[in-house]
């Protein structure tokens, strides 16, 4: 049996969506998966993430979300830019290691691919089925998370039909359209 957050008999609602409930719901959303890099006078950081979309084509801008207490937040910020990497199919462990799991440093986390770069200065993962590096426009902090808009000054495409790596009921699973 699912849970809910229904209408009570009296017909009324809860006002908030109980947390636990919302995060157990959205584990069951299918999400590619990306890491957040980026590079400049503030270092480099970088985070694995699925809170990202598209927002507009015209001018051509994505958004990330980051948990407020990360690292890479600040860095991000401070650095005015960053880069979305959308991650192939099999790199479960690259993606692991940018969220932190394991015993790896920051620094390191770097070294387990390769990295070029375009623009901002953002660390580009080179076998990305996309990459997208980006000028912050616009930061809102909601909650626990700040979402980051982004302007994409260049992007690049990995081979057409590349596999994509996707994460969903908590587990990483490969995609190939």
């Amino acid at each position: 049996m699912s849970e809910t957050n229904e209408i009570d008999a009296g017909g009324t609602a809860p006002e908030i969506l109980d947390p636990q409930l919302f995060r157990e719901s959205m584990s069951r959303v299918v999400s590619a998966v990306h890491v957040v890099t980026t590079g400049g006078p503030a270092g480099e950081a970088g985070i694995t993430a699925t809170s990202v979309c598209s927002v507009t084509d015209s001018p051509p801008t994505v958004l990330i979300c980051i948990n407020r207490h990360s690292r890479a937040n600040e860095v991000l910020k401070a650095n005015g830019s960053f880069c979305l990497n959308t991650l192939p199919a099999g790199a479960k462990a690259l993606a692991d290691a940018f969220a932190g799991r394991g015993d790896m440093v920051p620094a390191d986390r770097f070294a387990l691919a390769h990295w070029t770069r375009l623009v901002t200065g953002a660390p580009v993962l080179e076998d990305a089925v996309a990459a997208f590096d980006c000028r912050i426009a616009d930061i809102r902090e909601i909650g626990t998370h700040t979402v980051c808009y982004g302007t994409v000054l260049a992007a690049r495409s990995g081979p057409a039909g590349a596999a994509t790596l996707l994460y969903a009921d908590r587990e990483y699973a490969d995609f190939r359209g």
